[in-house]
């Protein structure tokens, strides 16, 4: 047998044993999620935002201040951001490579105010970091995915897996279009 067909084989027999653990994980993981939530129950994601500290400076007595006040519907506005995570394994394709690319450059073209303000935050991810890897099952992940995520008061409140992404990779122009699109939709507040 020549040393290119030995080559063959054994990658051919890395890749399908890789396919049969992750396979088997998923499945482990979704039966345990099953037990532990009651029926019809919704898995939300454990997105962590990141921390906010405050620092005030020092007090003024309220005869001196000339401070406006806030009125309270202003107060009780929500604080919204949307979050734009671009998953990805160790191993990529030019494919996934290309999809992480016109992602990020859709996102810099269209809203750099938002992205400047913290409005919008642009993220990329290694799904095979161990602190990453409970993204797989919060967003039902197989492969290398865009997944936007609105946030109001640091709590997730939606979010989408953009599926479109792997039939629009062989067009720039649609591809961009469709992330710009449902960015925006995510900034209104849409569904």
């Amino acid at each position: 047998m020549k040393p290119k067909n030995i080559v063959s084989i054994v990658l051919l027999m890395f890749v399908a044993a890789s396919v049969v653990y992750l396979v088997a994980g998923e499945s482990r993981s979704r039966s345990e999620t099953n037990q532990a939530r009651p029926a019809g129950a919704v898995a939300q994601p454990s997105i962590q935002p990141p921390e906010v500290r405050t620092v005030s400076g020092p007090q003024e007595s309220p005869k001196t201040s000339t401070a406006s006040v806030t009125p309270p519907q202003e107060l009780a506005k929500p604080q919204a951001k949307v979050v734009v995570y671009y998953f990805h394994r160790t191993q990529r394709c030019r494919k996934c490579l290309a999809m992480q690319a016109y992602a990020e450059k859709a996102l810099a073209e269209a809203f750099p105010d938002a992205l400047a303000s913290g409005e919008l935050e642009w993220r990329v991810l290694n799904l095979e970091e161990p602190d990453n890897e409970h993204f797989v099952q919060d967003y039902g992940l197989t492969a290398s995915a865009l997944v936007m995520v609105r946030l109001e008061n640091d709590q997730p409140k939606k979010w989408k897996n953009l599926d479109d992404i792997w039939s629009l990779v062989g067009n720039e122009g649609a591809f961009k279009q469709y992330v710009e699109l449902e960015a925006q939709d995510y900034l209104e507040g849409g569904s």
